[in-house]
């Protein structure tokens, strides 16, 4: 009876603290662009940058026929840069000045950019 007892209080206890700290350790950090760089650098070269989210406007499209960047955003600050999609999902259709939220990592280095898995509307 108490070993009944027993397993049904660590369930209810349990069960709630393993689904908190899953949703806390799901939960991608929203930062800059300035930021995510800075992240990407304080990995060494064999680790992964951490996956961030950005909220941004694009800026820019490429010109017909230029395959790279996938587009120019600008951060909350007003930084400027580019973005590469790499996501498996078809974009939608872009405009300049559409706010968008950006989810994947920064690269640095002589022309830093955004690394993006994930690219949906706000």
């Amino acid at each position: 009876m108490r070993l009944r007892t027993l397993s049904i209080g660590l369930a209810v206890v349990g069960v709630p603290l393993l689904v908190y700290l899953a949703e806390r350790s799901a939960q991608v950090p929203e930062v800059t662009f300035a930021r995510a760089v800075e992240m990407a650098a304080e990995r060494s070269s064999e680790e992964k940058a951490p996956t961030v989210m950005l909220r941004v406007r694009v800026h820019a499209l490429p010109s017909a026929g230029t395959a790279s960047p996938t587009l120019w955003a600008q951060d909350a600050e007003g930084r400027v840069f580019a973005v590469e999609y790499t996501g498996g999902e078809a974009l939608p259709v872009l405009q300049p000045g559409q706010p968008l939220v950006l989810i994947g990592h920064a690269h640095g280095g002589e022309r830093p950019y955004f690394h993006a898995l994930q690219i949906r509307q706000q």
